[in-house]
């Protein structure tokens, strides 16, 4: 085994549940990896500033792949983009307004480059599960008048979220099937959606640094617990679903790991395999 690139998932998969990690057991894997010019990816359909306030003091050696693939930093630097056509954003807008109830579309949060946005009218209660998974936030009273930002940012996800007791399952079939071509949409988890640019994904996202840094396929680490990590655990021989993934993405991975989320079940996998 020749590995010289690592990309982890980070909600259910590098995070535990309360939203860290074993910051001293990654500080002396990091720097095994560092030692051995492994590259480190945070691939995850989070925003890029949250991951990389994640990772201080590591941040500028590590790369992210955010929004499930439609950003791509190399350290601080922006390296790739795929935003969303504003004519789709605004359909988008349009359709998920005339084909679902507030009570079964509990929340839309839209994803730029700088920032994720809510509208104001948000209560206090979903505001405050934004800023879990999103550092940048900021209140906009009507999501409409983002397609009027022009140079300001560029939009890249649309967050849907469904409510608890929704049928997700019948209506993320319905989301999609109101997109047009151009667009896409993957499950996040947490009853959410993201839709973004067609054809783009934690693994276009991936492919972009192998060119960058000229690594295989069989050169690639790959981790994951979601249906948005199936991409990126199909490329390499050498992916890992969690053990607290689904059985569907357990059948997708050629490996399981032994340990969870809570229980550091990538550091341990990397330590046994890569550090033995």
């Amino acid at each position: 085994m020749n590995i010289k690139m690592i990309a982890v998932d980070m909600d259910g998969t590098f995070l535990n549940d309360h939203n860290t990690y074993d910051q001293e057991r990654f500080k002396k894997v990091f720097k095994y990896l560092k030692q051995h010019g492994i590259h480190f990816v945070a691939a995850s359909g989070s925003q890029f500033q949250r991951l990389q306030m994640q990772f201080s003091p590591f941040e500028e050696d590590i790369d992210y792949i955010s929004q499930n693939g439609s950003l791509v930093h190399c350290g601080s630097q922006l390296a790739l983009t795929a935003p969303i056509q504003i004519s789709d954003y605004l359909d988008l807008l349009k359709k998920l307004e005339t084909n679902f109830t507030k009570k079964d579309l509990i929340m839309k949060t839209i994803s730029g480059i700088n920032y994720t946005y809510a509208e104001k009218s948000l209560s206090d209660k979903y505001l405050a599960i934004i800023k879990r998974y999103y550092s940048s936030v900021k209140s906009v009273v009507s999501l409409k008048n983002l397609a009027g930002l022009g140079n300001k940012d560029q939009l890249i996800k649309v967050g849907v979220t469904f409510a608890p007791d929704a049928n997700f399952e019948k209506a993320s079939a319905k989301l999609r099937n109101l997109l047009p071509p151009t667009l896409t949409s993957l499950n996040s988890g947490f009853n959410t959606q993201l839709v973004g640019t067609a054809n783009i994904d934690k693994r276009t996202g991936i492919k972009y640094l192998q060119e960058k840094y000229q690594i295989k396929n069989d050169e690639i680490m790959t981790f994951g617990d979601n249906e948005n990590d199936i991409e990126m655990l199909e490329l390499t021989p050498y992916s890992f679903a969690m053990h607290n993934a689904s059985s569907k993405i357990k059948n997708v991975a050629k490996n399981i790991t032994s340990h969870d989320n809570n229980h550091s079940g990538v550091l341990d996998v990397l330590e046994k395999v890569l550090m033995k």
